[in-house]
């Protein structure tokens, strides 16, 4: 037999409740082996077909929705005409929400982990590999950022056209700030530290604020092309803006919000998206020799 390996196939991007930390942001690279005899070609697959079949499976069944460990204590789950609704109470209070069903991914077990993620992967893939295939291997991983920060953040975008529209996905994200020039340790711990764990809601689709058991949580609703979306929130793991969370704008935010709290000094963020996407902004008084069009910049980075 043979094995042949694909790394970085795909990028996993979803958010996954915990019993402590509630709802997570996540960004789990994947890499897969397929063990087989050789075909009439002398593969073991075509990697063609890897790209168009697996990775299509994976990205359908993962990414962009929120995982639910349907057997631990911490949840109630019903379904009813291609809607779901949840409650998972936590020690940080009570999360609810009404969603589409492809919206999230309901899992047998207490809890949402890499090992029974991987298991259920595997087992989505061996039912699309051809007979030659013997043994199918996957690993989930995160991105290797060293010692640089990064954070867990859960969103969504009501007027995107694809999946980016479900009100509870994310992303393990890295940020790169340079005052005056200089990367800054500093700032990116503390950005790091505010949107931990953090659910970044527009503004425009906060509905109200509510008292649960006497902690107060936001409570987000819209409509979007897949369908009625809600959510219940803690208020302590909510961070509100004034635009969409696209990270255009959260780049363009943080950058605006370093020159507010750190007058006379330019920043440049680099804000990313999960693994390796992202967007830049620039705020704050030029540097020296250096011209800008206007006080605020922002573009997107693939």
């Amino acid at each position: 037999m043979a094995t042949l390996f694909v790394e970085n196939l795909t990028v996993a991007d979803f958010s996954y409740l915990h019993p402590k930390r509630g709802m997570v942001g996540e960004s789990w690279l994947v890499d897969l082996e397929l063990t087989g005899d050789l075909d009439h070609q002398g593969m073991v697959f075509d990697f063609g077909h890897i790209k168009k079949r697996i990775k299509q499976i994976i990205d359908d069944s993962v990414d962009h929705r929120l995982l639910v460990p349907v057997d631990s204590e911490h949840a109630t789950v019903s379904e009813r005409d291609n809607n779901t609704s949840l409650e998972w109470l936590y020690r940080g209070g009570t999360i609810r929400m009404v969603a589409p069903s492809e919206s999230l991914l309901l899992m047998n077990g207490p809890e949402i982990s890499k090992a029974n993620l991987t298991l259920f992967l595997m087992d989505l893939v061996q039912q699309v590999v051809p007979e030659n295939v013997a043994e199918v291997h996957i690993v989930l991983r995160e991105e290797d950022t060293g010692t640089a920060p990064f954070y867990h953040y859960s969103h969504g975008l009501k007027k995107h056209d694809g999946n980016c529209q479900r009100i509870a996905h994310g992303h393990r994200s890295g940020i790169h700030i340079f005052e005056n020039g200089r990367r800054s340790r500093y700032w990116e711990k503390l950005w790091a530290d505010r949107w931990e764990d953090i659910y970044l809601g527009t503004e425009e689709d906060l509905e109200g604020t509510y008292y649960i058991d006497e902690i107060p949580h936001h409570r987000f609703r819209y409509d979007a092309p897949q369908g009625h979306f809600e959510l219940v929130i803690p208020e302590d793991h909510c961070y509100l803006v004034d635009t969409d969370t696209t990270v255009e704008q959260l780049a363009a935010h943080i950058a605006e919000q370093l020159a507010t709290e750190a007058p006379g000094k330019h920043f440049r963020v680099r804000a990313f998206e999960g693994v390796g996407k992202g967007a830049i902004a620039e705020a704050g008084e030029n540097l020296p020799g250096k011209a800008h069009s206007g006080w605020l910049s922002g573009a997107a980075v693939i």
